[in-house]
């Protein structure tokens, strides 16, 4: 009989599925672990696209060094990478009180002190980190071409040289997550976020759906992506910035590292994850059982929501999802209850008079609990979920018992142990 894993918080769910049932299980490709992943760092570093290398910035600098690094809602390895990079700065004449480390939170919540050390690393007990506050002080850095304010924290145009650090997934609707993600939204005012946000949008009021080019995997014709990277450059300005970003392996090694200018590197980055983590499939399934990929890709609503997202593209209309997320931190913002017992076309009219960030994340997940029947294995309230039209199950055993009928018609299932990582696609659907 079948044997499934998804992996659940800091856990593994099993469950064992009838002979009868086809299941193929999809995740990506083999990635290899970089055997010294200190060495290609440091060589990206000094053979940067499209700008100088890093120690030629460094050395050429006399003002602040900005650290801008992702939050603990990412995996980035930089709790590594953070200590190479300083002890790079430390030998091309910028010593540790001249670097700051500041946190790209965006919207997201601060994490906790003792979250912020094992996130960070040895690096805080050598420089000032400082988290995000999006309601903190802001510079003013114009407009984007699409009318998008870009206010900036102010540490921002205090540095010399800034240097951003982040890695690559793939996003629902950015297309990829790093490099311009660093400024915009990780530096970003709240109005500037909320602003670039709701690009996922076209059309006005309650009569415009959601944009078709805000799509995992998709940068070219994205609005929110092509304004995102439009606003991060408006923010830095002339001032040395190098860009290094990562992919790591399912297992959280370094696999990659791209180094240079913002767009380049991030694009190059973008690449490789695409080659690792697209999985080209025949034809949707009736059924899919998945998981956001475990803590902490599932670590509250909001990043959970990512991998659903991926999921559901492996169904046929109609189809069923068991997905399975833990949501330790629970909403993971208070806009999510907000919105959840609120209906679509309401959703839409409100995020068209005033957007609210996190609200399109409702209006998204409510969006597929209509095209498919989703039951979910969670800790949140499973009140929460019914009002997002989803059906709560109190265990993966219950959850197989509800969903006992579609197992039994089910022609094809899929396996997505990891869908925060796993991103398929039909074999005739364009890239």
């Amino acid at each position: 009989m079948p044997i499934i894993d998804l992996p659940y918080d800091k856990t593994t769910l099993q469950a064992t599925l009838p002979d009868n049932l086809t299941v193929r299980t999809l995740g990506p490709r083999a990635m290899a672990a970089l055997h010294d992943p200190k060495a290609a760092f440091l060589a990206a570093c000094e053979s940067p696209k499209g700008m100088p290398p890093l120690s030629a910035l460094a050395s050429g600098t006399s003002g602040p060094v900005l650290l801008v690094v992702n939050d603990h809602t990412r995996v980035s390895g930089k709790e590594q990478s953070l200590i190479w990079l300083l002890d790079a700065l430390n030998e091309n004449g910028i010593p540790d009180d001249r670097v700051t480390v500041l946190v790209a939170l965006g919207s997201h919540g601060k994490a906790s002190d003792e979250k912020l050390r094992q996130t960070i690393g040895p690096a805080i007990d050598r420089v000032e980190v400082i988290q995000h506050d999006p309601s903190g002080a802001m510079v003013d850095c114009g407009a984007t071409s699409r009318g998008t304010p870009v206010r900036v924290n102010a540490r921002l145009m205090e540095a010399g040289l800034v240097i951003l650090s982040s890695a690559v997934v793939h996003h629902y609707f950015a297309g990829f997550c790093g490099g311009r993600k660093m400024v915009l939204p990780g530096l970003s005012s709240l109005e500037t976020i909320a602003a670039n946000h709701s690009l996922v949008f076209e059309g006005s009021g309650d009569t415009g759906g959601r944009h078709p080019k805000v799509l995992s995997g998709a940068l070219d014709g994205n609005p929110v992506h092509e304004d995102m990277l439009e606003g991060a450059r408006l923010a830095l300005g002339d001032r040395p910035c190098i860009s290094v970003v990562a992919v790591l392996t399912p297992d959280k090694e370094f696999a990659c590292f791209s180094a240079g200018e913002l767009d380049e590197s991030h694009r190059r980055a973008c690449i490789f994850v695409d080659a690792h983590n697209v999985v080209e499939i025949d034809s949707p399934a009736d059924l899919v059982l998945a998981s956001a990929g475990g803590y902490p890709k599932d670590l509250n609503f909001i990043q959970s929501h990512k991998g659903m997202d991926n999921a559901v593209k492996a169904l046929k209309p109609g189809g069923t999802l068991l997905y399975v997320m833990g949501c330790s931190d629970g909403y993971g913002n208070p806009a999510i209850e907000e919105f959840a017992p609120l209906d679509l076309k309401t959703i839409r009219a409100r995020l068209a008079k005033n957007y609210v960030v996190y609200g399109q994340t409702v209006y998204s997940a409510k969006e597929k609990a209509l095209r498919y029947r989703i039951v979910v294995v969670s800790r949140m309230d499973p009140e929460f979920l019914r009002s997002l039209g989803m059906v709560p199950a109190a265990g993966l055993e219950d959850a197989i018992e509800a969903i006992r009928e579609d197992i039994s018609r089910a022609q094809l299932a899929y396996h997505i142990p990891r869908g925060d990582i796993t991103l398929p696609r039909l074999s005739t659907s364009p890239p």
